[in-house]
This record gives C-alpha cells, structure tokens and sequence, in this order.
C-alpha cells in the first residue's frame, strides 16, 4: 500500500511541475513565450538543425508573414546553440553568412512589429540574437536564436 500511494505521489508531482514553469504572468497584448531548445511551435516535434537551417533559408518569406501580424498569439524561442554541435557550427555560421541580408530583414521587422517586440523584451530576447523565424497559420510563432 505504502508502495502504491508513493508511486501515486510521483506521478502527480511529475505531472504538476510543468504547469508550475508555466505561471508566469501574460505578456503585453495577451501573447505567450516559452523558451525551449527542443520543440517548434508548429509541430511539436523535436526542433534540429536542419529545422533551423530551413528557417533561415526561408528568410524573406518570413519576414512578409511578420510585417503583416497584427496581433501575436505565441511566440517560442529556440536557442540554437543548444541544437548545434560539431560540424554543424560551422554549416550554421555558412548559413548565416550566406543569408545575412534576409536575416537582417527579419530582425527589421521585428523590431517594427510592437507586439512581437514587446513580447521578446520581455522574456530577455536580442533581436540582433534572432536568426530565423517560422510564421504558423495559427498566428504562433517559432524563433531561432543565439
């Protein structure tokens, strides 16, 4: 009995401690961010590198999705030098460098975006750290960081 009712015990604690990472108070204009180094916002699925290299390349087509928000419903962070490793660091940074101008764009218009702005000031994220970012149909949104 006493078996049971600890195992119990341990269930129902595991269960609970996400919800206590999620109390924060709400953001400006009612958006919520997480800051998560293994999922993506549209999927759910493992966020990876080849994720984040997608992101990037699909700069400008982000940037349009991001000019044009007028309010934000999610948005999740993805710090991506949790995702690289080895080999990959240097295929990011290629990426990056090859990309600079559509990445540039993106940073430009989050920082036109209020909303958007807002909600990264207040979980402590740089622009100038944002290197991709994924509009979802939904109005969540995805950003990848340094």
């Amino acid at each position: 009995m006493k078996r049971l009712f600890a195992t119990a015990f341990l269930a129902a604690s595991a269960l609970a401690a996400p919800a206590f990472a999620q109390d924060a108070p709400p953001a400006p204009g009612g958006a919520t961010a997480t800051t998560d180094p293994g999922l993506t916002a549209s999927t759910g699925a493992a966020a990876d590198f080849e994720t984040v290299l997608a992101a990037i390349r699909a700069g400008k087509t982000n940037v349009g999705a991001i000019d044009s928000m007028s309010s934000v419903s999610e948005v999740e962070v993805v710090r991506i030098t949790d995702l690289v490793g080895g080999t990959d660091a240097q295929a990011l940074e290629t990426a990056v460098a090859e990309n600079q101008a559509d990445i540039e764009a993106l940073q430009k218009a989050i920082e036109g975006n209020m909303a958007l702005k807002a909600e990264l000031d207040a979980n402590s994220v740089a622009v100038s750290d944002i290197v991709a970012a994924n509009v979802e149909a939904d109005g969540s949104l995805t950003v990848f960081a340094r």
